[in-house]
């Protein structure tokens, strides 16, 4: 068994749990605290698991469709890929995001 339990206070909502060590459990459920029943965490583990489960087969089985999403489309003719390109005003080196901040200096004393 583990040292550790899972509270909620009926005050706060269901989502809003506690971990604490199994010892201090009179002092929270004097504070109004309650147990979260074992069943009710296992049946999280066991969802938790089966999308783990999920999450790792999609990740190694991709998609037809990501497939067909990163495969570049072949324009009918040379004008209709000329047509899809935005006209842009400024020159294509031009950074859109601005440069990093500089970090503040601890101390002033420092910097002179």
């Amino acid at each position: 068994m583990s040292d550790d339990i899972v509270m909620r206070h009926p005050t706060l909502p269901d989502h809003q749990e506690i971990e604490v060590p199994r010892d201090s459990m009179p002092h929270y459920t004097s504070a109004g605290w309650q147990l979260v029943p074992q069943a009710e965490l296992d049946e999280r583990a066991a969802l938790a698991a089966a999308a783990a489960a999920e999450a790792a087969k999609a990740a190694e089985e991709p998609s037809a469709l990501e497939d067909q999403e990163h495969a570049e489309p072949e324009p009918a003719d040379a004008n209709a890929a000329a047509a899809d390109e935005p006209d842009s005003a400024e020159p294509a080196d031009t950074p859109t995001k601005r440069p990093a901040r500089r970090a503040k200096a601890a101390n002033k004393d420092e910097e002179n």
